[in-house]
């Protein structure tokens, strides 16, 4: 059976991401599981009893360690809560270390947002990288299969907005193009949005008023790369999920 792996420490931040890793869980038709990496859970406890999810206690260094289990064949995912984030939350390592090291799919918590109470849309920006697009298609496989409904997203930008969008039925055209060569068969819907990329994403994230953000990230959060990604995570309000895509040889 496939596992959700909800990483939690001992303070209140544990509710939020068991909670939103349960909702995970029951999208992806798997079983939740917490790890603690310490001697004393304290809230971690309480709230892995209350949601019925066995919790796992390790000793050693936290992102060592919940990598160390999130890469056993059974997870399928890792849920955590979103600190160590510069101008969000007090400066801490361990989700960025997480982050930028598994490779299975971590979902960011925010710590200090109540949980969505179900997962019912999902929002995927793709910037037309055929990698990212190869690397996000399992992940909107699998919420399409289980009744979400996917949206996703491609802001242009000065240099790629493509000259003949002069008609609607040009549009249209270039919709349809887009989708077969990036989630042909999917059956997502398709936004397009003027840049810059960071405002429009999370601006459709409020209006579609979608339960999860779900990036593409070749797993580099230094201040020259993936100036996107830190943007979406130290503003969005809703989980952001961060699907590693391999690197461009």
């Amino acid at each position: 059976m496939r596992s959700v792996l909800a990483a939690v420490d001992a303070t209140e931040a544990a509710r939020p991401v068991l909670q939103t890793a349960t909702r995970v869980a029951h999208v992806l038709q798997a079983d939740t599981v917490a790890v603690h990496v310490g001697d004393d859970p304290g809230l971690a406890q309480q709230v892995a009893e209350e949601l019925g999810a066995p919790l796992i206690l390790v000793r050693g260094e936290p992102a060592d360690q919940i990598v160390r289990i999130g890469e056993r064949p059974d997870v399928a995912l890792v849920a955590l809560a979103l600190t160590g984030l510069p101008g969000r939350h007090a400066p801490g390592q361990t989700a960025r270390a997480v982050a930028t090291r598994l490779s299975k799919p971590v979902l960011v918590v925010p710590p200090d947002i109540p949980p969505r109470p179900t997962l019912t849309r999902a929002l995927f920006p793709l910037d037309g990288d055929r990698g990212v697009s190869a690397a996000l298609r399992p992940l909107i496989a699998t919420y399409v299969a289980a009744g979400m409904e996917v949206i996703a997203l491609h802001v242009f930008r000065p240099d790629t907005v493509p000259r003949f969008l002069d008609r609607p039925e040009d549009i249209n055209v270039w919709h349809e193009e887009f989708l077969a060569e990036h989630c042909a068969e999917l059956g997502l819907r398709l936004v397009t949005r003027p840049g810059p990329t960071a405002t429009s994403l999370l601006a459709v994230a409020a209006t579609e008023d979608v339960d999860i953000i779900a990036m593409g990230w070749r797993q580099d959060l230094s201040p020259k790369r993936a100036a996107l990604v830190r943007t979406v995570l130290t503003t969005a309000d809703r989980p952001v999920a961060l699907i590693h895509v391999p690197r461009e040889e």
